[in-house]
């Protein structure tokens, strides 16, 4: 990267601004790379939720750079600046066009995959955790499409826990899902959880413990948050489910 691109994409951020800027850059299916300023809403040791004016599509790899604490980095400590990597786990546009998207990435390190080097419109998918903590991907055949699998609109107890780069669970609480899938559920905390934060799903009505990343998060007018959460490395035994807990189809709304 040249010199004055470096300095132009440094102006951008405001390290002294109340406001997280954050600078994203992603290459486009002409393989032009693009640029762009974003406000940064949320963000964790392992992932970030911003505003961006542009849409990245869920699967993608976008590199960022933004000012974010030392405590909250895995590198980079010293420098004013974190510059890590993010899998898009997902992409919404909002009703207000001067917005234009809410994006929710994962962190996977400082480097991108060599496939990404080949081809940077290659999808990914998390598929566990590298040995400093952070997400680890996989390539995938095809471009990222919404799951089909059955969603039960049934609400499973049970108990979620935050844990850390070493798999230990910080904190917690018991709670319920609004529903849930093979691979994933929508639940409903009061933990302070961001897109890209990793926690434990525990059911013991089910007969099921399995790790879980964020990929969405949006505040209820009741104080609580409602969590989109995709498991990693497991599938939920949606066959214990009893027939008098699902709800009929018709009373189903989107997740």
């Amino acid at each position: 990267m040249s010199v004055e691109v470096e300095e132009e994409i440094e102006e951008a951020v405001d390290t002294e601004s109340a406001v997280m800027i954050a600078v994203v850059k992603i290459k486009d299916e002409d393989g032009k790379l693009w640029k762009e300023a974003a406000e940064v809403i949320s963000v964790s040791p392992t992932g970030a939720g911003f505003y961006m004016k542009r849409e990245c599509k869920a699967g993608r790899l976008v590199s960022m750079m933004l000012p974010i604490e030392p405590e909250l980095r895995f590198y980079d400590h010293d420098k004013e600046l974190y510059r890590v990597w993010g899998l898009v786990q997902h992409c919404h546009r909002l009703t207000d066009d001067d917005i234009g998207f809410h994006v929710g990435v994962a962190f996977i390190g400082s480097e991108a995959p060599e496939s990404y080097q080949v081809d940077p419109m290659q999808s990914y998918r998390i598929v566990g955790m590298t040995d400093e903590g952070m997400w680890r991907v996989s390539e995938v055949a095809r471009e990222f499409t919404p799951r089909k699998d059955a969603r039960f609109y049934t609400a499973v107890d049970h108990y979620l826990a935050v844990v850390d780069a070493k798999n230990v669970a910080a904190k917690g609480e018991r709670t319920t899902t609004e529903n849930i899938s093979k691979h994933g559920a929508a639940v409903l905390t009061s933990l302070d959880l961001h897109v890209g934060d990793r926690v434990k799903f525990i059911s013991e009505s089910h007969d099921f413990s399995g790790m879980a990343v964020v990929c969405n998060r949006r505040n209820c007018t009741d104080g609580k948050t409602r969590l989109n959460l995709q498991f990693v490395g497991s599938v939920f035994p949606v066959e214990r489910i009893s027939v008098s807990e699902k709800r009929p189809a018709e009373e189903k709304v989107p997740a």
